[in-house]
């Protein structure tokens, strides 16, 4: 009978230990990508290369997905207004180095994720209730809104004749019919003097806006926001008026490609869509089943997978054919060293080709 105790005892702690080594490498926080930006600087790519003619919504340009999610990292609190359930409590606890490594798109901000040719910059926020102020986030809490609107009114000033389309995805918490809800974030646009780049809404429709006219013939730098806030204000852009940017929500690759190609052939027959600003969502999410987990552990983080999306949608023969329908190019991880400058140099020729 004592044997008997002691070899259960023992399948329990073999058992524990079997638990405790894979909670260890589930839960394990580092990403294994790094940061470095290409030697190419594309802080006056726009400059040197559009004319003044080119109408802003076929301007191809590299987006940034989740632009601000950069400063995610093992400590940061999870947003409970955004974040799915498993993220949250005491399972959100045990399985957050996961859920980081699925959560964070890029690894620099936004002085950085311009630099490196991004100009269409999406932004998800919410408000961080132990720090009294608005912060971006991706399920979890990352940077102050103040310190990333500083970077924006920072690089437009330094950077006359870039334009910047800063598309407001989702302000989590809050209602978008409340004018007190969208006066509380139109303020923080106020107090950092970004509004002073902003072209409004009520001077030409959207497809008849120019670089000239966005730039003012390359004397200033320029700004497009838009926002599902209801309110009335010539600064914000209606979202549902002037944006298409399906998801496919998928993260086998040939999937992705797939859909984008059925998204083309959709706005390409819809020509309400060929007025607005047209966005290629070539991101890859991991999927909430079995086969989608163990992806994620082969790639380890969506930074990974995304690196390897990249790739692989360099490799499309088609991608030009996607650019005319969709100029907007939205990617994860878009600084990587080893995929911008192929990206760049893609956009810039689609740009400057006769």
């Amino acid at each position: 009978m004592k044997k008997q105790i002691n070899l259960l005892k023992k399948i329990i702690l073999f058992l524990f230990l079997v638990i405790f080594m894979l909670l260890s490498v589930v839960n394990a926080p580092w990403f294994f990508v790094s940061s470095k930006l290409s030697d190419s600087d594309y802080s006056n790519w726009m400059s040197e290369n559009l004319e003044f003619e080119d109408k802003i919504i076929e301007i191809a340009m590299l987006g940034a997905h989740d632009a601000f999610s950069h400063e995610i990292d093992i400590f940061s609190p999870v947003d409970n207004s955004s974040a799915d359930g498993l993220m949250q409590g005491f399972v959100g606890r045990l399985i957050k180095g996961f859920s980081i490594r699925q959560s964070k798109t890029q690894v620099v901000g936004a002085s950085d994720l311009l630099k490196s040719g991004g100009r269409y910059l999406d932004m998800r926020l919410s408000f961080n209730e132990e720090e009294g102020e608005y912060y971006t986030v991706h399920n979890y809490f990352s940077t102050p809104l103040t310190d990333v609107l500083e970077e924006l009114e920072t690089f437009l000033a330094d950077n006359p004749g870039e334009f910047i389309v800063l598309d407001i995805q989702h302000v989590y918490g809050v209602d978008y019919d409340s004018e007190t809800d969208f006066l509380e974030v139109y303020s923080y646009f106020e107090d950092t003097e970004l509004l002073d780049y902003a072209y409004p809404d009520n001077l030409k429709p959207l497809f008849e806006v120019s670089y000239e006219d966005i730039t003012a013939s390359k004397t200033k730098g320029g700004l497009i926001m838009l926002s599902k806030f209801t309110e009335d204000n010539e600064y914000f852009w209606d979202y549902d008026s002037y944006i298409r940017s399906a998801w496919a929500n998928e993260d086998e690759f040939d999937k992705i490609i797939d859909f984008l190609e059925e998204e083309m052939q959709d706005i390409i027959l819809d020509s309400t869509y060929q007025d607005n600003f047209r966005i290629m969502q070539a991101v890859a999410t991991m999927e909430m089943s079995g086969a989608g987990i163990m992806r994620s552990f082969e790639t380890w983080s969506l930074l990974g997978r995304a690196r390897d999306f990249n790739k692989y949608l360099l490799e499309y023969e088609d991608l030009e054919m996607l650019l005319f329908a969709m100029p907007i190019l939205m990617t994860d991880f878009t600084t990587d060293k080893e995929t911008v400058d192929q990206f760049m140099q893609v956009i810039i020729d689609f740009n400057t080709k006769d």
